[in-house]
């Protein structure tokens, strides 16, 4: 469980979590061939569609349509904001709309013209064509009675309209209004007149449309209001009738003015109310005062209005006057001297003016206050009276209020309706439409469709993504080996290295003979490369006796035990065996003409020069061949006389490789890896399938036979490359000895 948080661990689930991009480059650049192949095939798909369609025109016009209806009146010119989004799109759809498309077939006679033209192929023989007639035959064989019968009955006027009106809604589009009033239609035909004729017609049918069901609603509208305007002005003057009648009976005015003077009356009463109270509450205040002072003491003195008053004032100056004289007279004088009695008498006149005037004013007080009461009475019963006066005239006026109303009521409407019936009227009689036509459509010079470069660039691209998404599915789906890294995970046996493909011409050297041909090539390095694997997977007891199989036939196992030899020759004396009795191939392979070989050493044939073949280049090398193909190969290699004599030749050999047959086809190889102290097998490179692979491992660990690698035979140079760099690169060799 601690080894799984080692930090080798967890850097190679990081290694597994990131996204190597360069792989599914190298992907691509691997399937680059069949990617350009289908890119190809869509090009020429996309090339031939473009030339192949027929030529589509579009004519189009410009429209400019008005959310406000015009009116002769100045009433609805407005339209809510919210509603214009429902307006255009209430537009698109009327443009659009089957209405319009048969006011078109109607108006450029397009039932006639399709007839027409119907005939016009018929006399140039196009309908009694050999292939015409054909499809007709079929067809007559496939429908039923009821569908033949069907299709032999000529359409009428009616089903052809329909379906021309059809024909335009499908090629018509309609487009704009939103950010603007303007409104583009546009259709498209083969025919360019055809295409410029249909959206003018479309455009002016939208117009007449619009005008149609504007004056057929104002219409409707005038006639509905004309016979209500009857029923209401009989209404009105019924009711007009019925108030005079009760006005007349009870003698009242009119129930509103009347209470209008009433509530006046009662308004201004309230208001004198109001003022007695506050009159009463002062006089009743200085009242209050007056109450409390002594006159005997001069305290009305100190009383506001007595203060205020002006004649109080001259007569207190004169007063302070006549003391003062008789004070001066006093200390001059004696008390009997006449100018001091005359002093003083008027000093006591003055003192009586004041005392008489004080109680004129004290008097006037109490007066203003008792005056107050009365007023402040009066005024209560006055108000009381209104009230009850206006209580008992409403009481006895609701009935006419109410026919008040009602004829009022009956007025309002009879008044609204004659309005709307005069604008109906004056409306009726205005013909201007809220759309105009800005630009009217021309008969278009270029198609539109088909787009040559647009369809080729489609295709193109198209072409490379399904191509790229081919590549990755067979990447995907692909069952077999492609690097030795997917050996060691697929099989978990440890990968001893790659063989290159070579290519077997007549100038080339043959893929047996690449070794001797020339050791410094980088076939040559590969080999010695599973060379060394083999010497040094038991360093201290490495194998002598290697058996090289393969999962099935032509998977490269006779060119490695052939190659692999000549470089364990290069170490010391090395037999190559060929067990595989079956399908030999190593005698004709290498050109050797002596026909003995195993089987007949097996057989009682001597272990001599016969038997035993030199290899030219390799002088460490002898090879044993097949010899005669024996009827019972597995008997053979079953005997002990086949394992005593491979002891034997173990003695006399320091390294013997052994080229066996498949492991699949027959049981051979299963048998010989029990004699061999190591076996390799042999796996093509995008060749052999995974689960074979797997099953041959299986069949040889079922025998505890010793699989010390896998070697990836035939593996493109280049196509290696794509896999990544390191499995395939111009290495260092060195200087070549013969040019040094």
């Amino acid at each position: 469980m601690a080894a799984s948080n080692t930090p080798a661990n967890q850097l190679h689930t990081a290694d597994e979590d990131t996204i190597d991009l360069s792989q599914y480059w190298r992907i691509v650049l691997r399937r680059k061939w069949s990617i350009a192949l289908v890119t190809l095939l869509f090009f020429v798909l996309g090339l031939f569609i473009a030339i192949k369609s027929t030529p589509i025109y579009q004519a189009s016009a410009k429209i400019q349509a008005d959310p406000v209806q015009p009116n002769a009146t100045a009433s609805d010119q407005y339209i809510m904001n919210s509603m214009v989004f429902l307006f255009y799109e209430t537009q698109y759809e009327i443009i659009q709309s089957r209405k319009i498309a048969e006011t078109v077939v109607d108006k450029l006679n397009l039932v006639e013209r399709y007839r027409q033209e119907q005939a016009q192929l018929k006399l140039l023989g196009e309908e009694t064509s050999l292939i015409s007639e054909l499809k007709n035959s079929i067809k007559g064989l496939l429908a039923s009675d009821d569908e033949a019968q069907t299709e032999q009955v000529p359409m009428t006027d009616e089903q052809l309209r329909i379906m021309l009106a059809y024909g335009i809604q499908a090629m018509l589009s309609v487009e704009g209004g939103m950010q603007s009033q303007i409104i583009n239609i546009a259709y498209q035909s083969d025919d360019p007149e055809e295409a410029a004729e249909v959206v003018n017609a479309i455009a002016d049918a939208y117009i007449e449309f619009g005008l149609e069901s504007r004056l057929g609603t104002l219409k409707d509208t005038a006639k509905w209001l004309g016979n209500q305007l009857d029923e209401l002005k009989a209404t009105l003057q019924a009711s007009e009738d019925k108030l005079a009648a009760v006005r007349n009976s009870s003698g009242l005015m009119d129930s509103e003015q009347q209470a209008r003077i009433a509530n006046t009356q009662l308004s201004n009463l309230n208001t004198e109310l109001v003022r007695a109270q506050t009159l009463l509450s002062q006089a009743q205040e200085m009242y209050s005062q007056v109450q409390k002072l002594d006159r005997s003491k001069g305290d009305y003195l100190s009383l506001g209005p007595v203060l205020q008053n002006q004649t109080i004032r001259d007569l207190v100056r004169e007063e302070s006057n006549q003391k003062r004289a008789v004070e001066e007279l006093a200390e001059r004088y004696g008390e009997k001297h006449p100018k001091l009695i005359a002093a003083r008498s008027d000093y006591s006149g003055a003192v009586a003016n004041i005392n008489r005037e004080v109680d004129k004013i004290v008097e006037n007080i109490a007066k203003e206050y008792r005056l107050a009461q009365v007023q402040l009475e009066n005024v209560k019963e006055l108000t009381a009276k209104t009230k009850n006066e206006l209580q008992s005239y409403q009481g006895s006026s609701f009935e006419i209020t109410r026919l008040e109303r009602e004829v009022e009521n009956n007025r309002r409407v009879y008044e609204s309706f004659l309005g709307r019936l005069m604008e109906a009227d004056v409306s009726g009689d205005y013909d201007a439409s809220n759309v105009r036509i800005i630009d009217r459509a021309t008969v278009p010079v270029f198609p539109i469709k088909p787009r040559v470069s647009l369809i080729v660039a489609a295709a193109l691209m198209a072409g490379l993504f399904f191509g790229v998404v081919l590549a990755f599915l067979r990447e995907a789906l692909g069952n077999v080996f492609r690097t030795p890294d997917q050996i060691e995970e697929q099989l978990q046996i440890p990968s001893l290295g790659i063989t290159p493909l070579v290519k077997n011409t007549k100038t080339s050297v043959a893929p047996e003979k690449q070794y001797l041909a020339d050791q410094r090539s980088t076939f040559a390095e590969a080999i010695n490369t599973i060379r060394t694997g083999l010497l040094f997977s038991d360093i201290d007891n490495p194998p002598q006796t290697v058996l090289i199989t393969s999962t099935v036939g032509s998977e490269g196992k006779t060119t490695l035990a052939i190659n692999l030899a000549v470089a364990f020759s290069q170490l010391d004396k090395t037999l190559l065996i060929e067990l595989d009795l079956r399908k030999p191939a190593i005698a004709k392979d290498l050109g050797f003409k002596n026909k003995k070989g195993l089987s007949d050493i097996l057989g009682g044939a001597e272990l001599n020069s016969d038997v035993l073949n030199q290899l030219e280049g390799a002088a460490n090398l002898d090879v044993i061949t097949c010899g005669t193909i024996p009827p019972n190969p597995m008997e053979l290699l079953s005997s002990k006389r086949f394992a005593k004599l491979l002891d034997s030749l173990k003695t006399q050999y320091s390294h013997i490789v052994i080229d066996s047959p498949p492991t699949l086809p027959v049981s051979d190889a299963a048998v010989l890896s029990k004699l061999a102290d190591c076996t390799v097998v042999a796996v093509k490179a995008e060749g052999t399938k995974i689960n074979m692979a797997k099953e041959t491992i299986a069949r040889l660990r079922k025998v505890n036979a010793n699989i010390t690698g896998i070697v990836l035979t035939q593996a493109s140079p280049q196509k290696m490359s794509y896999y990544g760099a390191h499995y395939y690169q111009e290495g260092y060799y060195g200087v070549d000895p013969k040019q040094a």
